[in-house]
């Protein structure tokens, strides 16, 4: 399930603009319900971006600013506050229910796994910094989980809605000062088309800037998206100048413009490519329908957007829009689906519908026409913004109240696996016929599996350390007076055995160095970037030859993990990095010995969700050896090739993870991985004596001097 693939709507329609001769347009909740409508089947069927998102940011601005300016051009300067109170208050209390029942929903079917992840979105979601959450968790390799779908993740575009419902109202009073300090003799609208312009300009190149660099980022930064509210602002600004043109071009506009709204999404490949420019088409095409003739007669896209059952969607869409998407990822973990039949999603769809209708009437209408009785004081002195403060503090307490108490739960069982006795999570040192206490913990805990990303000892600094800025991640551990005797060099996977070789090396009194780039294996292009990648291993070679410590260890081979394009399984995937040779000749001619390790076992999935779902039958999470694994290791038929006589050594830690040819989930009451493809802190500490034993097996390392 796409990261990228959601949208917000704000619930309640707003009055258009009114040019002479005009009313209230029910096409434009007609073009909600139809937006909300493609999204939906857009998340359901084709995991794909349909553009109904920057549709309605684009009408959120269109009727907010098209308000403002008529109270300010008639005289009347908005409040803000009053704005915010009023505008959140309708916003909160629907979403504050939606995502209590989630996180409700969650503690008891989700995964530890993910209990984090949803507690950090349910508290970002309310504040409206979501957008802020998710693009921090998508661009850091080491956010943890953020692979699943969460149930929250369409918060993302309220979260910008509401941050531009919080900046619009102070730029259109700024729009006021200066047409009133300075250009009083033009139209107040004149002079917000051109604030509102250059917004438009500075926000779309850099939405096309940032696009291009990091398309994660630019998905959910405020910055790329104020450009459709600023297009929204300026239709609703030049709306009257706009109505002027002859009504049979306007007429065929707003038909060209449904055509382009329904078709973007199934024409374009627009995911990786939103929001940049790509965004102007469906955001031009809805501008085209407001443009459009507002009657409902058939030569009118209007006739068909003012259908009633559209109309009646469109006083739902905000309803149908926070439903919907944890209905659907909520759906797919319980089936251990990754998609959705056309029936099924039908289904789906209406229960969204019919949940929306319900909430919209029984929570929503009551909560926003409700207002304190206060004897003395008439209801708008007082009464609609105390109502309105006392709403948003009941969805705060909605929300933070199950959260405080999950975390609670949470911390108390942290609190007693610390408690419990260390033999009973042995891990890698457990015998074979060691058998845990039914009521023991298995550790690590799922809810802190963040924690398990090896990264031991001290950042790299003084006179061995490097000074290339093509070498980010650097560690170094053990006696830190002299040169490393051993620099451990590669990606990940090298790195999730750092935890040993640390305590290998405090043990022998030896030093050791740490360089690696995640997704980037020795002698390989790279998973990620492999420009990046590149310039990683020929700065990292580089530096180590001219280090020239008595030992590289590096991770040779590559796994497999899914069934490849070719029919492939995982273990007919396995193979050496393909330019190992030439990458490690350097470190060869520096005098350096290299250890050649074999790669990981991966999974086709999350290890510990799968513990977490099967906690009494970890074997159903458990998988061959050979079907994992090649049947002959890669690395010792490498070295059977080339001649490096002893200055090149295989090291397999296979068995030490799949003892008896089955790969296992949990080792002594110990989940071995953090993640498909990681090995787990916990476990690695657990089996540190045993990769001393067969590091020093394989290339005779006792120690310095020794």
């Amino acid at each position: 399930m796409s990261h990228n693939s959601s949208t917000s709507l704000h619930p309640r329609p707003a009055a258009a603009p009114r040019p002479a001769g005009s009313g209230y347009r029910m096409d434009l909740q007609g073009l909600r319900a139809l937006a909300v409508l493609l999204v939906m089947c857009y998340h359901f069927w084709f995991d794909k971006v349909s553009g109904g998102v920057d549709i309605f940011l684009m009408l959120s601005a269109f009727f907010m600013t098209a308000s403002m300016a008529r109270q300010i051009e008639s005289g009347r300067w908005p409040n803000p506050v009053r704005y915010w109170l009023k505008t959140f208050s309708r916003l909160v209390g629907l979403a504050a229910v939606v995502i209590a029942v989630v996180v409700v929903a969650a503690w008891g079917f989700m995964p530890g796994t993910r209990w984090q992840q949803i507690m950090d979105e349910a508290t970002a979601s309310l504040l409206y910094r979501q957008n802020w959450q998710l693009a921090e968790a998508n661009v850091d390799y080491y956010a943890f989980n953020t692979s699943a779908a969460s149930p929250l993740q369409h918060f993302w575009s309220l979260s910008v809605q509401g941050q531009i419902f919080i900046i619009w109202p102070l730029l259109l009073l700024a729009c006021a000062l200066i047409w009133r300090r300075f250009f009083c003799r033009h139209r107040f609208s004149t002079v917000a088309l051109g604030m509102f312009g250059i917004v438009f300009a500075l926000s779309l190149g850099y939405s096309v800037h940032l696009t291009q660099v990091n398309q994660p980022l630019a998905y959910f930064h405020t910055g790329t998206r104020m450009w459709e509210f600023a297009l929204g602002s300026m239709v609703a600004l030049a709306l009257p100048r706009l109505q002027r043109l002859a009504e049979p071009v306007r007429r065929v506009g707003g038909w060209v413009g449904l055509a382009v709204i329904i078709s973007c999404g199934a024409v374009l490949e627009v995911q990786a490519q939103f929001p940049g420019w790509l965004a102007l088409i469906p955001t031009l095409g809805a501008a085209l329908l407001l443009m459009a003739p507002g009657e409902p007669e058939h030569r009118n896209a209007a006739w068909l957007l003012s259908r009633r059952p559209l109309v009646q969607l469109g006083d739902v869409s905000y309803g149908m829009y926070l439903w919907h998407w944890p209905i659907l990822v909520f759906y797919l973990h319980f089936t251990q689906q990754s998609s959705v039949a056309l029936l099924t999603g039908t289904l789906l769809i209406l229960g969204a519908i019919a949940l929306a209708m319900a909430t919209t009437r029984w929570i929503e209408k009551p909560l926003r026409n409700w207002s304190p009785a206060l004897p003395g004081l008439q209801r708008r002195q007082l009464g609609v913004p105390l109502a309105q403060a006392v709403v948003l503090g009941m969805g705060l307490v909605l929300v933070c109240a199950p959260v405080a108490v999950w975390q609670s739960s949470v911390e108390h069982t942290r609190v007693l696996a610390a408690a419990q006795d260390r033999q009973e999570n042995p891990g890698a040192m457990a015998s074979s016929d060691w058998d845990p206490q039914r009521a023991s913990i298995k550790l690590p805990l799922s809810t802190e599996l963040a924690e398990e990303w090896q990264n031991p000892g001290q950042g790299c600094e003084g006179d061995y350390a490097p000074d290339d800025e093509d070498i980010y991640f650097c560690q170094r551990g053990g006696d830190r007076q002299g040169k490393p005797d051993l620099v451990l060099l590669g990606d990940s996977h090298t790195q999730h055995w750092s935890q040993a070789v640390d305590a290998m090396m405090q043990e022998t009194g030896g030093s050791w160095m740490m360089l690696h780039e995640p997704g980037c294996r020795l002698g390989d292009v790279g998973q990620h970037d492999a420009v990046r990648c590149a310039k990683f291993q020929e700065a990292a070679t580089d530096f180590v030859a001219e280090l020239a410590p008595q030992m590289v260890l590096t991770v040779a081979s590559v796994t497999g993990q899914y069934e490849d394009e070719f029919g492939r399984s995982a273990a007919e995937q396995e193979r050496m990095a393909p330019a190992y040779a030439e990458a490690i000749a350097p470190l060869l001619q520096a005098g350096s010995r290299v250890i050649a390790m074999r790669d990981t076992p991966r999974f086709e999935f999350n290890v510990p969700e799968c513990v977490d779902r099967y906690p009494n039958h970890p074997e159903r999470c458990s998988a061959p050896v050979t079907e994992r694994m090649a049947a002959v290791n890669p690395v010792d038929t490498f070295l059977a090739e080339h001649d490096y006589g002893d200055r090149v050594v295989s090291l397999d830690m296979t068995r030490l993870i799949c003892p008896d040819g089955l790969c296992q989930p949990v080792i002594g009451n110990v989940v071995t991985y953090l993640d498909d493809s990681h090995l787990s802190k916990t476990f690695v500490q657990s089996a540190d004596e045993i990769f001393a034993r067969r590091f020093i097996k394989a290339t005779g390392w006792e120690g310095p001097g020794r």
